[in-house]
């Protein structure tokens, strides 16, 4: 019989700039910086609260181009950690959340930046909280993490 080992992976959002830091189960462990924060998506794709929809795409390929690298870096993972200044757990309202809720929760703000009403009324209108969701939801989709946890920073 043979033990799993799982490497903790922490992503952890700044203003700015991101780092990720992965502890492997031999613990051996590697940081790496990334060039995206909840503000660097502002002023450059996000300018308004919320985003519109032209704001979102040129966003997701900013958050791809930044994610894509670590892909070969960082191993699929069955839990993503995340710290966040925002007050992530009250919007998602639970800190433990499945790739499938993201995935919703990201179609419910691409409805909120085209105008859907209903999705405006679910979803806070603030930039910082739409790059916080579209970070993470890229970074579930792209890097196959199966569910989020959110720690305090």
């Amino acid at each position: 019989m043979t033990r799993e080992h799982h490497d903790t992976i922490l992503l952890s959002l700044g203003n700015t700039r991101s780092q990720v830091a992965l502890s492997a189960a031999d613990g051996t462990s590697q940081t790496f910086a990334l060039t995206l924060g909840l503000d660097a998506l502002t002023p450059g794709p996000f300018r308004r609260d919320p985003p519109t929809p032209l704001e979102l795409e040129q966003a997701i390929m900013v958050v791809e181009d930044v994610l894509m690298p670590l892909a070969a870096r960082i191993p699929p993972h069955p839990v993503l950690h995340l710290q966040s200044p925002e007050p992530l757990a009250e919007v998602f309202g639970n800190r433990v959340q499945s790739r499938e809720n993201i995935e919703r929760l990201f179609g419910q703000l691409a409805a909120m930046v085209e105008g859907d009403p209903l999705a405006s009324a679910q979803l806070p209108r603030e930039k910082r909280i739409a790059a916080a969701l579209l970070i993470l939801r890229e970074w579930m989709h792209h890097l196959d993490a199966g569910s989020v946890v959110l720690v305090d920073g």
